[in-house]
Parts: structure tokens; sequence; C-alpha cells
């Protein structure tokens, strides 16, 4: 395990090093007293551990571990310090561990005990950039590692899940505290509200570590803000649209491609859990989904061959986009042309209640004027018979 020492005090380096030393998991230890030239050097060395104390000049420890996190994503932070006032603002940034000046050898055992169990926990870097790595939107939010079955990550509070997914849904961007603060907590005292966003950082980390998912969530104390980096990670609903985008030319050419990407849209963007903030996104993707969808029913329709697949596909189109009368009245032509009479009217009175009742309009002339000839066509052949 390759450690970096970082503290302005000497005799402080002397001492932890000598402990850590008592531990034969180590294999190798370097030890600086300018942070910058710390951080400089973690760039390379690309350490396991990082000890580093809070109070030194230029920058503090606090930052370094910001620098230090950005180059070394799996590095392990563990502060050594004499205040405890940054006990918070240490766990912000995931640190494993908190230890008080003056040192004590039964405590900075512990907490290579805890360096070893976490280590034995974590998934090389180089086996997880090897591996194919998921995050789906659709519907459900689920992780996805290597060809396994996408699952469903364990959160602590609701609260850490949605804040993951605003994070995700800006990646790439700084989100600012003061924006979180106001979109998750606006009741709380300021003071307060902090301490809430720290810790669902903190289990949101710890959530990610669990799933081995190369997902980081960096902190800018300059702009006051968080970044999520998804790194290779494979958002399905950006894979998506742009799979979409390359379909170019007759739907007649990439029919059999359209109808897969059909098929892959298993729900709205976040569907379960009706947040107010992915909205814009949900109606985005929803309109790309039911424009290939009425291209490619259209497709159907102009095959005689392909009516019933016509009717499943405007079925659809249907749950999603109930208030488009011209595709209602071809929902009800298609059962009839296919011998779904039943149907007919159950699907017409149902038109009814959705145009009436939620929506206050009245039935419109066509539909209504065909329904009324149909009607009267099945009520002759019936008395004939």
């Amino acid at each position: 395990m390759k450690v970096l020492l970082v503290d302005d005090e000497r005799l402080a380096i002397v001492q932890l090093e000598r402990m850590l030393r008592q531990s034969t998991e180590l294999i190798a230890i370097e030890s600086f007293q300018n942070p910058m030239q710390a951080v400089e050097r973690a760039s390379t060395m690309q350490p396991d551990v990082v000890f580093l104390d809070i109070h030194m000049p230029e920058i503090s420890g606090i930052q370094a571990a910001e620098l230090i996190q950005e180059t070394c994503p799996q590095a392990n932070i563990v502060f050594v310090t004499a205040h405890d006032e940054y006990a918070v603002q240490a766990f912000e940034l995931n640190a494993v561990d908190y230890v008080l000046k003056p040192l004590q050898t039964s405590r900075v055992q512990k907490t290579i005990e805890r360096l070893m169990e976490r280590r034995g926990l974590q998934v090389p870097s180089s086996a997880v950039e090897e591996q194919a790595q998921v995050i789906s939107c659709f519907k459900t939010l689920r992780f996805q590692t290597n060809g396994q079955p996408a699952e469903v990550p364990k959160w602590r509070t609701a609260k850490a899940q949605e804040l993951f997914a605003y994070l995700l849904h800006y990646r790439g961007q700084i989100v600012h505290k003061s924006t979180l603060l106001e979109l998750f907590f606006p009741e709380m005292d300021l003071k307060r509200a902090m301490t809430q966003l720290y810790t669902a950082i903190y289990q949101i980390r710890q959530c990610i570590q669990k799933m081995n998912m190369n997902v980081v969530i960096q902190n800018s104390s300059i702009q006051e803000g968080y970044i999520l980096d998804a790194g290779q990670v494979v958002i399905d609903t950006e894979r998506w649209e742009q799979e979409a985008d390359k379909l170019n030319g007759p739907i007649s050419e990439f029919h059999e491609r359209v109808s897969q990407l059909l098929a892959e849209y298993e729900g709205d963007y976040l569907q379960d859990y009706g947040y107010i903030w992915a909205e814009h996104e949900t109606e985005r993707l929803r309109q790309l989904w039911l424009s290939l969808a009425r291209q490619l029913a259209g497709y159907y329709l102009s095959r005689e061959d392909r009516s019933g697949d016509a009717l499943q596909l405007y079925e659809r189109i249907q749950l999603i986009d109930p208030y488009h009368e011209n595709e209602g009245l071809l929902v009800m032509r298609l059962y009839d042309e296919l011998g779904y009479y039943d149907k007919v009217t159950v699907y017409y009175e149902r038109f009814i209640q959705t145009m009436e009742k939620e929506l206050g309009l009245a039935v419109p002339q066509q539909a209504s004027a065909w329904y009324k000839q149909w009607m009267e066509k099945r009520l002759g052949s019936e008395s004939i018979v």
C-alpha cells in the first residue's frame, strides 16, 4: 500500500511514520511538509492513502484533499489534526478517519485496520476501468457493472437518492451548494442545512463505492459547489438519444432499429420518483420517443401485413399521449379492421371520459361521427343475423 504523509511539522511526520511502519501491510511511505509539493507528487504517485494535517501554510489540509481527490479519486483520506471543529467538513470529503493529536498508537492502529478493511472491499482502479458500467435512468435509477443484471442502489435516505440523481442530471457541471440548500433543505436554518447536505454527500459517496461505480463527486471550495464526474460510465438515456440521432433516411431502411429503440424506452426519465426538477428532461425524451413511434406506426400502416403492429404501437402512443384525436380515431378503425369489436366501444367510452371529464372538451366531431356510423353498421348487421 502506498502512503502519503502531509504535515508542516517535521516531528509529527516522524511520529506518524514510525507508528505506520509497525504495520507489515504498508509498502511505501513518502512524506511532505509542503502541501503543494504533496499535491503535485500525488498525481504521479497515486497513493492508496493520504494522511493530512489541516492547519498548514499556503493551503489547508481540506483544500489539499480536494486537489488530491481530483487526480487520485481512489485515494483514501485520513485527517490528523489537533482541532476537532473540521470533522463534518472532513467527512464531507469522504474521509476514512479523523484522528486527533496527540497521536496514540492504539488509535492509529484502529485507523490502519479500517484502511485494511476498506482496501479489501475496493475494486482496483484498473479493474474498474475494464468493467462496462451503466447507470439506468429510464423509469428507475439502477447501476450495472460488468454485464451483471442492473441493481437498484441501497440509498441510506430518499434525500441522498434524489441528491445523487440531481447531480447526475447536471453531471460535468458545477452545482452550487446554495442551489442544493434551496432545493433540498428550504425550511432549515443554514447551519443545520449544511450539515444535512454534507451528510447526504457522504452517504452518496459511500453508496457509489459499495456499488463499485466509477463515479466521483468533486468538491469545489473555490466556487462552493459539487461536480459529478461519471467518467466512462454509460448513461442509458444519453446513449439512447445518441443512437436515435444516428437514424437518417427513409424509415423503411431502419424500421427494425427504431423498433429496438422504442422497446429500450422502459419508462419515462426517473419516472418512479416524480422529481419536479426532472420534468423538462422527462418531457423532452418523451417527445423524442413519440416522434420515433409515430414514424414507425405510420410505416406499419403503409404495409398491409403490419396492421397488428401498427395497432400495438398506437395503443402505446395513446398511453403516453392520450389527447391526440386523430390517433384515437386510428385506433378505433384498426380495432374494427382486425375484428376487435368490443374494444371499439371500450376505447370510445374511455376517449369520452378523457375529453369531456378530464379536459372539459367536447368529443371531436370526426370521432363521434365515425363511431355513430360504426354502431349503426354493427346494429344493422346484428339484426340481419
